[in-house]
């Protein structure tokens, strides 16, 4: 998929650096549960966030810097999510001490 669009992909951008940072950003985005702007059918079949996220970019349904999550909110979701999940296993401990 790289090779097949990448052209389009580096013209969306200034550089290299930032098509690899802002493909990055949004393979994390979707991996923390960020919905895809892609159809079922078009999805990555696999689990490489990367090439979706390519995809994505690729479709212009996403541009660069915009509709994209914002950073602190997905940081603030992100820790809100981590802290709910340490504080399940916190209980899940107390309740097996407690028998």
């Amino acid at each position: 998929m790289a090779e097949k669009d990448i052209d389009k992909l580096l013209s969306m951008t200034d550089s290299k650096y930032r098509l690899s940072v802002v493909t990055a950003k949004r393979a994390l985005q979707l991996r923390s549960g960020a919905p895809s702007v892609l159809p079922v059918e078009q999805r990555v079949r696999t689990r490489n966030l990367v090439t979706q996220a390519m995809r994505e970019l690729a479709t212009g349904q996403l541009t660069v810097g915009t509709d994209l999550m914002d950073e602190s909110r997905f940081h603030q979701d992100y820790v809100r999510q981590r802290q709910a999940q340490l504080q399940a296993q916190l209980n899940a401990e107390r309740e097996r001490e407690r028998e």
